[in-house]
């Protein structure tokens, strides 16, 4: 019996917690009355961006070196910032100012969480 999958079961489930909330979240906010547009737009971006770091993480091409590596990732959080912001802005004109406040409380959950997250799952270093 292997005592290693069920300790890291609960580690894959944490570490996309910030995508099961957006996803479980959706009709529930939306039936509290939050923009669903708004909604849609900023939980769609942080969707796309979060797969699309997940693609980088795997990508094995990008992890040989370790400053295309250190280079990458930093290009990647730059351009996930830019573009959160720019769907923040998109919500606010398409959906006024409900649209717009739904799409940056949904990214602004979604990245508290992933914070948190990642914080606490972090490897730790060894005490000597």
């Amino acid at each position: 019996m292997s005592t290693a999958v069920p300790s890291e079961r609960p580690a894959a489930v944490l570490t996309y917690l910030d995508v099961v909330l957006v996803i479980l979240g959706a009709p529930i906010m939306i039936a509290i009355g939050v923009s669903a547009l708004g909604y849609g737009i900023g939980g769609g971006a942080w969707l796309a961006l979060r797969a699309v770091g997940i693609a980088l993480e795997r990508t094995p091409g990008l992890h040989r070196d370790q400053r295309t590596e250190v280079g990458t990732q930093l290009a990647y959080m730059l351009g996930r910032l830019f573009l959160l912001a720019l769907a923040i802005i998109v919500a606010r004109n398409d959906g006024g100012r409900d649209g717009g406040l739904a799409a940056l409380a949904v990214i602004v959950l979604a990245f508290t969480v992933q914070l948190a997250v990642s914080a606490l799952t972090r490897p730790r270093r060894q005490a000597r």
